[in-house]
C-alpha cells in the first residue's frame, strides 16, 4: 500500500502575454511564496509547535507561472500542514471583498477568523490556536507588496491538495495600509478570574470559539471552551441548551490589550473558558410569574 502524498499548496499566477516587464511576474511569485511561508510559520507558532515552516518548490509549469509547495522534509504533522493550507484558502476568501486593511481592529478581526479556521481544520490533539497580531500585520504587508507587482487583468489563484478541484482567487487589488512596526505596541495584561457570562453564540459541534457577553468586561468577546468534559456533555445533549438569559459562572483566562495610542479600543484576546462552574437558569420575569 502506497503512502499518501504530503499536503501541497499550489499558487497559479496568470499574467498578460504582452507584459512590458515580465521579470516582475517571477519576482511576484517569489514574494507570494515567502508570504505563505511566513503565514505557515504564524499558524505553526499559534498552536505551540516548535520548528521552522519552510517550503520546498516541487514543480513549476509554463504558460501561467504555477508553483507547487510543501513543507521541507515532511517534518510537520500532515494534519497541521493541511490546516495551514486550508486556512490560507479561507483567508484569501475573507479578503475577496475588501480593498484595504489598515487598523489594528481590522487585523484583530482577521486574526480571529484565521484562529477559527485553524481550529476547524485541525485535530483536537493540538493546542487552541492564538495568532500573534503584530506578526500577522507583518505577513499582511508581504502579501500587499506581492499584490503591488500584479497588473490589472492578471490573477493569482490558490489550491490546497485537500480540495484539488477548487481554486480560490486572490484579490490582488487588496492593500495593507498599516505600519506593522507601529502596530500592537500597547500593553498586554494577563488575567485569570471568575466571570458571569451570557452566551451570544454557542458552538454545537467541534471546539471553535463561542461568543459571550459579560457585564464586567463591558463588551462581547470570543473564547474557546477548554473544559473538554463539559463541552462534550453539552454537545451530546447531556446538558440543557443554554439560553440567552441564562448566566454561566466560569473560570476564565484572557489577555487584555490596551493600545498605546489614545482613542484606541481595549480588546480581549486569547480568552479561554477553563471551567464551567455552574449555570444559573433564567426562569422568567416577575410579572410572568404573577400571571
Amino acid at each position: 500500500m502506497k503512502d499518501s502524498l504530503p499536503p501541497e499548496l499550489t499558487i497559479k499566477l496568470d499574467y498578460l502575454t504582452n507584459r512590458v516587464n515580465p521579470s516582475e511576474v517571477f519576482e511576484a511569485m517569489g514574494m507570494y511564496i515567502d508570504a505563505y511561508r511566513d503565514f505557515g510559520q504564524l499558524i505553526t507558532n499559534s498552536v505551540g509547535v516548535k520548528g521552522d515552516f519552510n517550503f520546498q518548490l516541487n514543480d513549476i509549469q509554463g504558460g501561467s507561472v504555477l508553483s507547487k509547495l510543501s513543507a521541507f522534509g515532511n517534518k510537520l504533522d500532515a494534519a497541521l500542514e493541511s490546516a495551514c493550507y486550508n486556512s490560507a484558502i479561507n483567508t484569501v476568501e475573507d479578503l475577496i471583498d475588501i480593498d484595504e486593511t489598515e487598523t489594528e481592529e481590522q487585523v484583530i478581526e482577521l486574526a480571529e477568523k484565521i484562529e477559527a479556521s485553524v481550529a476547524a481544520n485541525m485535530p483536537n490533539s493540538f493546542a487552541s490556536p492564538h495568532i500573534d497580531r503584530k506578526n500577522l500585520a507583518c505577513v499582511l504587508q508581504l502579501f500587499s507588496d506581492a499584490n503591488e507587482k500584479m497588473k490589472p487583468d492578471e490573477s493569482v489563484l490558490l489550491q490546497s491538495s485537500g480540495t484539488p478541484d477548487v481554486w480560490s482567487k486572490l484579490n490582488t487589488r487588496w492593500r495593507f495600509k498599516g505600519n506593522p512596526s507601529e502596530m500592537f505596541t500597547g500593553s498586554i495584561s494577563p488575567h485569570k478570574t471568575n466571570l458571569k457570562l451570557h452566551v451570544k453564540i454557542s458552538v454545537n459541534e467541534g471546539d471553535s470559539a463561542w461568543t459571550f457577553k459579560c457585564d464586567s468586561l463591558k463588551k462581547p468577546f470570543s473564547a474557546r471552551i477548554t473544559h473538554k468534559s463539559w463541552l462534550k456533555r453539552y454537545q451530546q445533549g447531556l446538558v440543557q441548551p443554554i439560553g440567552p438569559m441564562d448566566l454561566i459562572d466560569a473560570n476564565v483566562t484572557y489577555d487584555r490589550y490596551t493600545p498605546s495610542t489614545s482613542g484606541g479600543e481595549v480588546t480581549i484576546k486569547n480568552a479561554k473558558i477553563e471551567k464551567i462552574v455552574s449555570i444559573n437558569r433564567f426562569t422568567g420575569y416577575q410579572h410572568e410569574l404573577d400571571t
